[in-house]
């Protein structure tokens, strides 16, 4: 009876302690750079008509939010991370970038960032389940983590502002976006 006790107080533990979705479990506070951000919201990336799981990604705060128009502009740390519960092909994640940033980042601003989108595109090949990609928005840009891999940063505030911006305007998937900003 004892050790039951003590399993299901540990499993409460942890419930408290994380965020759960789809098969995917992040912590609820991270740190970044000396700041305590906490998780905001996990969605699930959903593509095709048929709706298919790409991955479960999660939102980290200093502050929840519900509004993304506030905190876009905030120069405050975030974070996102992506966990893939399926296979997905470099292709297909390049083009979606493309795709998303073509969505989100006004035409106007394309040319000021087209180099380092350009870029940031080389970093990305496939990825299999159960692989993960980290991005800390900071001020001075944006810093990219691969499956454990950490890429060169991406610098700029614009730069920041824009990837950060493809999950909330123009999103392609609004169940993810609601879920990010824990609608």
């Amino acid at each position: 009876m004892k050790g039951i006790i003590i399993t299901l107080s540990l499993i409460l533990n942890l419930a408290v302690m994380a965020g759960a979705q789809d098969g995917v479990t992040l912590p609820n506070n991270i740190e970044l750079h000396g700041k305590n951000l906490i998780l905001n919201g996990m969605g699930t990336r959903r593509a095709t008509w048929i709706k298919v799981k790409v991955y479960v990604g999660g939102l980290y705060m200093e502050k929840k939010s519900k509004d993304f128009k506030t905190f876009l502009s905030e120069k405050s740390p975030k974070q996102i991370i992506m966990k893939f519960v399926r296979n997905v092909d470099g292709n297909d994640l390049i083009d979606g970038w493309k795709e998303a940033f073509g969505n989100a980042v006004a035409k106007d601003k394309h040319p000021a960032l087209q180099p380092r989108m350009d870029k940031f595109y080389t970093y990305f090949s496939d990825i299999k389940k159960g692989q993960s990609i980290v991005f800390n928005f900071l001020k001075d840009g944006v810093d990219t983590t691969i499956n454990g891999t950490k890429k060169e940063k991406i610098k700029g505030f614009d730069f920041t502002n824009a990837l950060l911006s493809v999950w909330f305007i123009n999103a392609k998937d609004e169940g993810l976006k609601e879920g990010l900003l824990g609608l």
